[in-house]
């Protein structure tokens, strides 16, 4: 069942490499008017950002977390239950199925993606909707 479509106004993108933070935030910057995008190279910054802001989208990469992911959602949910929050990451999908979507995770998609999957995902947690990788979906059924 979806949930109430969101007004993109705060992203937070989350990952170690400023480059790939760089050329994620001109996408977004490019893609959406009247945007904010916040970068987090570490878990301190991510945490500092999304206390400070509301941010309406999170888009991370596990790697940033020494904790248990688990944990790690459950603290973002108790800091901001809505920002919806999408795991961007090259590791395979099933390290995050513990965290989706009962979890509190809205989506994934693999760092290998090409530009247009990313953005359809964003679209569609930004309309209130749950968007997990073909791959990963159908590693679920099988």
């Amino acid at each position: 069942m979806p949930h109430q479509p969101i007004n993109l106004q705060q992203i937070l993108i989350a990952d170690r490499s400023p480059i790939f933070r760089l050329g994620m935030s001109s996408t977004f910057k490019k893609n959406y008017e009247l945007l904010h995008v916040h970068e987090a190279g570490n878990e301190e910054k991510l945490m500092q950002l999304f206390q400070e802001h509301s941010i309406d989208l999170l888009i991370m990469d596990d790697l940033l977390f020494e904790l248990d992911l688990r944990q790690v959602v459950k603290k973002l949910r108790q800091i901001n239950p809505v920002t919806r929050i999408l795991f961007f990451s090259d590791r395979g999908e099933e390290h995050f199925l513990s965290c989706m979507p009962k979890g509190g995770v809205y989506g994934y998609v693999n760092k290998k993606a090409q530009l247009p999957q990313l953005l359809e995902a964003v679209k569609q947690l930004a309309e209130g909707h749950h968007y997990f990788s073909q791959e990963l979906l159908i590693e679920r059924l099988l």
